[in-house]
């Protein structure tokens, strides 16, 4: 029994880091895209504005990527806690 919660403890936190750096990664990668691109709306929003369109674009985009993984390497959760799978 307690290999098992050493094992769900290892789980849990590599798929934090796992999503954990798709945020920060997928972040960077879109703020320099959004700054580019859309330079007049960039500089219209505000740090809350910015954050909560970045954090809904990532969590949008994550979904196919999700189903991908699901869908060629059979990966049914990215992230297993005791709490929640995501």
């Amino acid at each position: 029994m307690v290999l098992a919660r050493t094992n769900l403890g290892v789980k849990a936190i590599f798929g934090a880091i796992v999503v954990g750096g798709y945020y920060v990664i997928g972040g960077f990668i879109m703020h320099a895209l959004f700054r580019r691109y859309n330079p007049k709306d960039y500089q219209r929003m505000s740090l809350l504005q910015y954050s909560i369109m970045q954090f809904f674009m990532l969590t949008m985009v994550a979904l196919p990527i999700k189903m991908l993984l699901r869908l060629l390497f059979h990966i049914k959760y990215v992230w297993i806690t005791p709490w929640f799978n995501v």
